[in-house]
């Protein structure tokens, strides 16, 4: 697998952007195996966890920065 340059100096850091009071978002189109049942397990977390609200997208945004970013994007 090709490794990337790096993290472009002009993206910030995804608890930054996360941390401000009004985000704006774009939509990303994905679906994912339901073998996998990550719907059931977000659930579980926030109530073992006493969260009131897990926003997937919060969720799907530091997987998917985190991800991009050991491969250098």
């Amino acid at each position: 697998m090709a490794q990337g340059p790096g993290r472009p100096k002009n993206i910030p850091e995804t608890a930054v952007v996360l941390n401000q009071r009004i985000i704006p978002r774009e939509s990303l189109d994905s679906s994912v195996p339901a073998a996998l049942k990550l719907r059931k397990r977000i659930k579980r977390f926030a109530l073992d966890n006493e969260l009131d609200h897990l926003p997937i997208g919060d969720i799907v945004s530091v997987a998917l920065d985190e991800w991009l970013t050991a491969r250098g994007f």
